[in-house]
């Protein structure tokens, strides 16, 4: 379970302040969160909106390669060449 740390009340036209959270997390005007039902519980999940055209960066598949690219980065297994051609000549082996 997870902290209690106050409550909140439904104003007009639906309004709620989430001031209180602010000293518990960093908020900001126009902060973005995704709202989620469970089990009768409300969950707000702070979210970041990105450009479409850059969607495909933050896919699953695209984030699993870039671990993969880093952990082989971090263990050594890269290669760096001086030029195109000494890169040509290793491929052809």
């Amino acid at each position: 379970m997870g902290q209690i740390i106050g409550n909140i009340m439904v104003q007009k036209r639906g309004v709620v302040s989430l001031g209180l959270l602010k000293e518990h997390m960093p908020l900001n005007d126009g902060d973005i969160f995704q709202v989620e039902l469970e089990n009768g519980k409300v969950i707000l999940k702070p979210m970041k909106l990105i450009p479409a055209e850059q969607a495909w960066f933050w896919s699953k598949e695209w984030q699993d390669g870039e671990k993969e690219a880093e952990e082989d980065m971090a263990s050594g297994r890269v290669k760096s060449f001086d030029n195109v051609d000494k890169l040509l000549e290793d491929l052809d082996k």
